[in-house]
């Protein structure tokens, strides 16, 4: 009876989901903070989740954001001055200095790894030229990355009743995040420094909040005292003020497969249980099945303005669907797009289409469909006859057609006349042969 409830529940989720295809067991496990969530990082499937779309403060995990729209929008080597508003900065700190030069990329560890307000704010200046600006650009994107439900004032979490996210979208923001390799580097690194500026003499040294990566401090986790560290987190960014209390997302690896959780006002070392809680319920109770393969053929499409008739369009990456372990996969549909008016060139690894995966109408993720190999276009006079668009061909079609019956009447025109020509020199020529007889005959006939 509960298998059987367990397959209903599994079913209607899948065709009644909101947004991504969620599983549920009828027995989550318990975690003491207020909201939390657990989503596969490849797929955006939701294992878990306990108020994972109620609005909470984020913390200094507002950062992640941060973090990937500077890397989206400047350069590491880029050199930011501090202005004099900066380093009055509250809360956590690298005290900047006026007129001190930092680059964006030691600004970044700084961020992400010592969690600094004010890296935050000149990172923010740097890529906006002011805090409000760049609040308008950490919403927009949000709202791209499927965070609908989140509201950021400022680049550092510092507490603001209008600076609000929820922990499903603190899970596609860091979705996301963790896809650019930058990024993912920094919010694993343990320690880091930043030596001597000019304006500061002394080597600044930092070891990253997130203690998963490092702790030996023990946690009362399933009955035994372990160490907080565990070598399967990748990062990413732990936060705290009075308000949001504890805050953490994390993403842990095992086999190859990734998964986020999401705590958000935990109390103490419950920050760490939760989390742990929530990434061993994720791989001990759910296995993740293979759809496709990278790099597989699934059409060979025509192409147009090339001497090449075809061209093989393959899987850009893998795709896998996280379902429960005693439970088996669908039947799951595959449907391809692609644009119909490919022509050459083509460069290897161009994005020209898509390899979408269904259960009944229910679309649970899709793939990008990719040109196998570079295609160069048709060279010579034969390319003109090659138009990307339809209106042009239709009308060089109709101008090349009137040319041929122009070019066929105007030789039909000059083959009469060539004709008539030469009718005309045959009958001079015989009237003068006849004239030429009839005066031979003359004479002969006066000799006579």
């Amino acid at each position: 009876m509960k298998k059987l409830t367990l397959l209903l529940i599994i079913i209607f989720t899948l065709i009644h989901g909101t947004c991504f295809t969620t599983f549920a067991f009828s027995s989550p496990p318990p975690i003491t903070a207020p909201s939390g969530i657990l989503m596969d990082a490849a797929t955006g499937d939701i294992l878990y989740n306990k108020d994972a779309y109620k609005k909470m403060y984020p913390a200094s995990t507002t950062k992640i954001m941060t973090a990937l729209l500077v890397l989206e929008n400047a350069n590491l080597k880029d050199r930011v001055i501090i202005d004099q508003d900066t380093p009055f900065t509250e809360g956590t700190r690298i005290y900047v200095i006026e007129d001190e030069e930092l680059t964006v990329e030691q600004l970044l560890y700084a961020l992400l790894i010592e969690s600094a307000n004010d890296a935050a704010i000149a990172l923010a200046k740097h890529v906006s030229g002011s805090v409000e600006e760049f609040a308008k650009l950490m919403n927009k994107r949000a709202k791209e990355l499927g965070a609908k439900n989140t509201h950021f004032v400022n680049p550092n979490g510092l507490p603001d009743d209008d600076h609000y996210t929820t922990a499903y979208d603190l899970a596609m923001i860091a979705k996301y995040a963790m896809t650019i390799p930058k990024f993912r580097e920094i919010v694993k690194t343990v320690r880091y420094q930043i030596p001597p500026t000019n304006k500061q003499v002394e080597t600044r040294y930092f070891k990253n909040k997130n203690r998963f990566l490092w702790s030996s401090n023990k946690i009362l986790y399933k009955g035994k005292w372990i160490p907080i560290k565990y070598d399967i987190v990748e990062g990413i960014k732990t936060g705290y003020t009075s308000v949001a209390r504890q805050c953490l997302v994390a993403l842990a690896t095992r086999d190859g497969h990734s998964v986020i959780s999401v705590i958000l006002k935990a109390e103490g070392k419950n920050l760490w249980v939760d989390s742990r809680t929530l990434m061993d319920y994720g791989f001990e109770n759910f296995k993740f099945v293979q759809l496709t393969d990278e790099k597989i053929k699934v059409k060979a499409i025509p192409i147009k303005n090339s001497e090449e008739k075809q061209l093989d369009l393959i899987t850009q990456n893998p795709f896998y669907k996280a379902i429960p372990k005693d439970q088996n996969l669908p039947t799951i549909n595959k449907s391809i797009t692609y644009n119909k008016e490919i022509q050459a060139p083509i460069t290897k690894g161009q994005v020209l289409g898509k390899l979408t995966f269904k259960f009944g109408n229910r679309k649970l993720g899709e793939v990008n469909l990719i040109a196998a190999q570079s295609i160069t276009a048709k060279e010579g006079i034969t390319s003109i006859f090659y138009f990307k668009d339809s209106w042009p061909k239709l009308i060089f079609y109709y101008l090349l057609m009137f040319i041929l019956l122009f070019l066929v009447w105007r030789t039909i025109v000059t083959c009469i006349r060539l004709q008539n020509k030469k009718k005309k020199l045959l009958r001079k020529k015989r009237l003068k042969r006849y004239a030429t007889d009839y005066m031979s005959l003359k004479k002969h006939h006066y000799r006579k």
